[in-house]
């Protein structure tokens, strides 16, 4: 195995860990022991961050398998759905806000469906490439 693919290896364990991270430590606690208000703050801060890292890393890891010439077309799927998918989420997030604060559930729970979807793409996806190679 060359060492480029190691390395997207381990980029895809950090974006798992991240994932898994958030869903079953944070946001739990953050949902159980802060206030409305606090736990408010707390995930507006934090997502934005969880998705801009996941699309650093996807970028990372699509650059090395261009430029490291691992040729696995799977691993590059992989890659670019997950800078792409992170990137909308990213993008999504103020939008999600606003259809927050402005009581639009409808719209925040279509928005909050699609970046959870997403999120759930790239962790699958990421989880899956290294059984392909």
């Amino acid at each position: 195995m060359s060492q480029f693919l190691i390395i997207e290896v381990l980029i895809s364990g950090f974006i798992i860990g991240i994932i898994f991270f958030q869903t079953t430590l944070s946001a739990p606690i953050v949902f159980k022991y802060l206030m409305k208000e606090q736990s408010s703050i707390y995930i507006r801060k934090i997502f934005p961050k969880i998705f801009a890292l996941m699309f650093i890393l996807g970028c990372l890891s699509t650059s090395i398998n261009i430029f490291g010439n691992v040729q696995s077309v799977v691993n590059l799927s992989v890659c670019i759905t997950t800078a792409s998918l992170s990137f909308t989420c990213y993008v999504m997030v103020p939008a999600t806000n606003r259809a927050t604060d402005s009581g639009n559930t409808k719209k925040f729970k279509l928005l909050h469906a699609l970046s959870v979807g997403f999120t759930l793409v790239v962790l699958f996806s990421n989880l899956m490439w290294p059984f392909f190679i």
